[in-house]
């Protein structure tokens, strides 16, 4: 429910984009661009779960690379596929966006006392960071090659991750629709382990803090 809630956004909001500048109300663009670069990450971050769920299924023996002996940083690097401690990885990946690209002080902030320009400003650098740290650890295309707004059939064989239906769906497949959004899909997978599990009586530091030595 929350992707198909997320999806929904995204594409109201791009379809704001085709409305004619003189009825667009003024700093509506840059408020727009700030939602489109949370949706993004949001809906990258549930594609990558629903890819780590099909590559390590619960039921497997997960086998995890040995850390480098000597390194300062909390994070080595993995093979694809590797798991790692339960948790681990969806910890590892917020450290990277916030380090990247302050992915949790952008969302944690409330931007209700900031003029769209600074929203704007802010959510170029967010969007830059997190695009990086997106690029190095996944191989992101469209699910789809066409276009919004194509029409398609979906037949019963289809694969029920590759497609999720809207709308009224009273007949049985195949179903006959529109596209509203492309998807996402990746073919490589390289997001650092962490190198110990989540402890649910621990802090679980995500960002350490910063101190500068005066």
């Amino acid at each position: 429910m929350p992707n198909f809630v997320a999806a929904l956004c995204a594409a109201l909001l791009s379809l704001l984009g085709f409305l004619p500048r003189e009825v667009v109300p003024a700093g509506l663009d840059t408020a727009r661009s700030g939602a489109l670069v949370v949706l993004t990450i949001f809906l990258a971050w549930q594609a990558y779960v629903l890819l780590r769920q099909r590559v390590s299924p619960p039921s497997a023996t997960a086998q995890t690379a040995p850390a480098p002996a000597a390194t300062p940083r909390p994070v080595a690097a993995a093979a694809p596929g590797t798991a790692s401690g339960a948790g681990g990885d969806a910890l590892i990946l917020l450290s990277l966006l916030q380090e990247r690209g302050r992915f949790l002080d952008f969302v944690a902030e409330d931007i209700s006392a900031y003029g769209d320009a600074q929203v704007a400003a802010a959510s170029r650098v967010v969007h830059q960071g997190c695009k990086a740290v997106i690029d190095e650890c996944l191989a992101l295309a469209p699910a789809h090659a066409g276009a919004e707004g194509d029409r398609i059939t979906v037949d019963p064989a289809a694969d029920p991750n590759r497609y999720r239906l809207q709308g009224k769906l009273a007949q049985q497949p195949p179903y006959s629709g529109v596209v509203v959004h492309r998807g996402w899909k990746t073919t490589r997978l390289t997001l650092p382990r962490h190198t110990r599990p989540i402890d649910p009586a621990g802090e679980n530091i995500v960002a350490p803090i910063d101190v500068e030595v005066r």
